[in-house]
């Protein structure tokens, strides 16, 4: 298991791609299932994982994703400018 990080710390200051933070989240997600939790992780395995074809289990999964990295990334702009 890794060490204790919280959000503030400076290695959450890394410049990812969108496509690469959802595949960070799908092993993430895969490594929560791995220790037993399964209540949400069963849901987002069904949910988004990622296919050979590029496409995810469900379809609407990654303009989901899409939606919500732009609401962060919209709201992050946004503090940016005041």
């Amino acid at each position: 298991m890794a060490s204790e990080s919280r959000l503030i710390d400076p290695a959450f200051e890394q410049t990812i791609t969108l496509r690469d933070a959802y595949r960070i989240m799908e092993k993430f997600v895969d490594n929560y299932r791995a220790r037993g939790d399964t209540l949400v992780s069963d849901f987002l395995f069904v949910y988004a994982t990622v296919l050979q074809n590029g496409l995810t289990t469900d379809p609407a999964a990654a303009g989901d994703f899409l939606e919500a990295a732009r609401g962060v990334l919209d709201a992050r702009e946004d503090k940016r400018a005041r």
